[in-house]
């Protein structure tokens, strides 16, 4: 293993039991997201930055609002890593009023909140949250019954990419109808599409490239989950051409969190583990940093991989978790 995916496997771990010690009696699969948010940074969590952060969102928020739900360990995270962790709250909040008005009410709408927050200039939060949701729209024409509130977020980071709304949905419809000739389960393939619309390239050679690393995986005896694990991956393939580095980065990643509290027999299985070792291997490719410098396609697609990776694992998590009723 490389020194510096050893470095980030460790600190991932060290960061999760950070966090824990700060947010007790959370989900289990919510601390590696939060984890995630301050390891993808290459920072260490900050025990007491952790619980400054938590009273900011405690103090400030309704215990129904849904930045409580969910989101509020990968946002008390976000913010810990802040200079000044109260402004930059404000700032969400304010984003977060202008997505619940084009986009119903939900954690993935906090989520969108928090992520624009990152990658989009004070002056453009309207524009972006309003272009988000005429591409949702949009989605919503081509598959009203696949399509529904956790698409906002990738319609709101759509609204960044340089591509026009009709290439954009076009582009996704190209590559929906190629994945179902690979995978059967019509939510996830919807969700995949979307992904890969973000990057550049014909719809045949992004799902190929998907397709080749799942199945180099598979392989080497990692079978990645085809539900919501899979769309983890696309972000994954659309970071880099090389398909036995990203194979090799994942498989090495998952081989280390075999060995880990939480990550063992008696912990998450082997399906999230594998999902959680392709959220860390986008960490690896560092791109998200420089994705509001640069606005192209390109860098937008690379910090998408990173962002939906985080809401990823919050779909998967919302099954078991208790309904929120809104701000």
């Amino acid at each position: 293993m490389e020194e510096k995916v050893l470095k980030l496997c460790e600190s991932f771990i060290e960061n999760r039991d950070v966090i824990k010690k700060v947010f007790r009696g959370e989900s289990v699969f919510i601390y590696p997201v939060a984890s995630n948010a301050i390891t993808s940074h290459g920072e260490k969590a900050n025990e007491e930055k952790l619980r400054e952060c938590k009273k900011i969102i405690k103090k400030n928020l309704g215990s129904f609002s849904y930045l409580r739900g969910n989101v509020m360990l990968p946002f008390a995270a976000n913010l810990s890593m802040k200079e000044d962790p109260k402004a930059h709250f404000d700032k969400v909040t304010q984003i977060y009023a202008l997505a619940k008005k084009q986009f119903k009410r939900s954690e993935y709408s906090a989520q969108l909140a928090i992520m624009l927050a990152d990658l989009v200039e004070d002056d453009r939060f309207e524009e972006v949250i309003n272009r988000g949701k005429e591409i949702y729209d949009l989605m919503k024409s081509q598959h009203p019954f696949l399509t529904n509130e956790k698409d906002s977020v990738l319609a709101g980071l759509m609204a960044l990419s340089e591509k026009g709304n009709i290439e954009l949905v076009d582009d996704m419809e190209k590559c929906y109808d190629l994945l179902k000739i690979k995978f059967s389960h019509k939510s996830s393939i919807n969700m995949i599409s979307h992904v890969l619309s973000l990057t550049n390239g014909s719809a045949r050679e992004k799902v190929t490239h998907l397709i080749d690393l799942y199945d180099s995986l598979k392989a080497s005896g990692k079978k990645f989950g085809v539900y919501t694990q899979l769309s983890t991956l696309a972000a994954v393939s659309i970071l880099d051409d090389d398909i036995e580095k990203m194979r090799d980065y994942i498989i090495e990643i998952d081989d280390f969190l075999s060995n880990q509290k939480g990550y063992g027999m008696l912990g998450l299985d082997k399906k999230t583990r594998l999902m959680h070792s392709a959220m860390l291997t986008t960490d690896i490719y560092d791109t998200a940093q420089n994705a509001l410098a640069t606005s192209t396609t390109s860098a937008i697609a690379m910090a998408a991989a990173q962002q939906l990776a985080i809401c990823i694992v919050i779909s998967t998590t919302l099954a078991s978790s208790e309904v929120y009723s809104g701000d």
